[in-house]
């Protein structure tokens, strides 16, 4: 299927005063924010917020130190009655050393006794194993992993032409279903190429699904490109 800019396929729409906000802490400075600038727009009952690290700072302890800020200087307002969320969507590869993921995930457990809506949706390895499950509904095999210098590397090659966070988020629903069914963890992570991320996957898709199917019907009429 040739994916197509989402401003192609579906007019964007501006959020409701009332409309649910999900504010996303991003470990990746890119990659991450694109992908969920994608939905922004999709309906109006629903803000989606992603926020990238500051300057690199990118680690769990750094990206909560980042959120308290927000919190303390209003960027980030939290609605108990409107259901509001904050994510953290954060790799394994490099922050397992000196409990950085667990300190992480206190953190979480501490907020949620006030204000139950606080998460983390961690990947092993990276965000890429999520962009991964968007095309393929198998783990991907360790020897071929292996034959790459990255997962990232091995992602874009799996993927023809790489990850294009334009069009490709569309199949946020087809990642839902391979992400949850490969999904293993050990001692409360994800287990190599597991992802967390279906789970706010699942809140996106709550309140974007009749959009998400009107823009794949749309691409499915259109021809096929040369």
């Amino acid at each position: 299927m040739k994916y197509l800019s989402r401003n192609k396929v579906y007019e964007k729409v501006e959020p409701f005063k009332n409309a649910k906000k999900i504010y996303i802490f991003c470990e990746g400075e890119r990659r991450e924010i694109d992908y969920f600038k994608f939905f922004q727009g999709f309906a109006s009952n629903i803000d989606i917020i992603p926020i990238p690290n500051d300057n690199g700072k990118s680690d769990p302890i750094k990206l909560k130190e980042k959120a308290e800020f927000c919190i303390n200087n209003n960027s980030v307002t939290l609605s108990k009655d409107f259901l509001d969320e904050v994510w953290f969507v954060i790799d394994t590869d490099r922050w397992n050393e000196g409990n950085k993921i667990s300190a992480l995930k206190s953190f979480i457990e501490e907020k949620n006794k006030s204000f139950n809506g606080w998460f983390v949706a961690q990947s092993n390895p990276s965000f890429e194993i999520w962009l991964y499950y968007h095309f393929f509904s198998e783990k991907p095999k360790n020897e071929d992993v292996l034959a790459c210098v990255s997962f990232k590397e091995f992602v874009d090659i799996k993927i023809d032409g790489g990850f294009d966070s334009r069009g490709m988020p569309l199949e946020i629903q087809l990642a839902t279903i391979n992400a949850e069914k490969n999904f293993e963890s050990e001692n409360g992570q994800p287990k190599v190429y597991s992802t967390e991320v279906f789970n706010l996957a699942k809140q996106i898709i709550n309140f974007t699904k009749a959009q998400l199917d009107h823009c794949l019907e749309d691409l499915k009429k259109r021809p096929a490109a040369n």
